[in-house]
């Protein structure tokens, strides 16, 4: 896809875009681990549960393992199409 394009491709379907397009080639777009874990510690409260969504499988691994070490809290690697209860006791 081309920056500034108007329409864009999914599934066999083109789209019109309603926003904005950007393309980083340069550098990540999202946090490192390390600042990850800087922003999950600044909370007053700390969360029931984590779901780690992004990343390769193994790597994915060593974090869930270093969250849940450090910070104390659950963490799930959500399988596809597995479903949770986030309003259950």
């Amino acid at each position: 896809m081309k920056v500034g394009a108007n329409k864009i491709k999914m599934h066999g379907k083109y789209y019109t875009l309603k926003a904005n397009v950007r393309d980083i080639t340069s550098m990540s777009a999202h946090a490192d681990q390390h600042e990850t874990m800087a922003w999950l510690k600044m909370f007053s409260k700390k969360p029931i549960k984590i779901f780690l969504i992004h990343g390769e499988p193994q790597a994915q691994e060593i974090f869930r393992v270093k969250i849940q070490d450090e910070l104390k809290t659950e963490v799930v690697i959500p399988q596809l199409n597995e479903e949770f209860n986030l309003f259950s006791a």
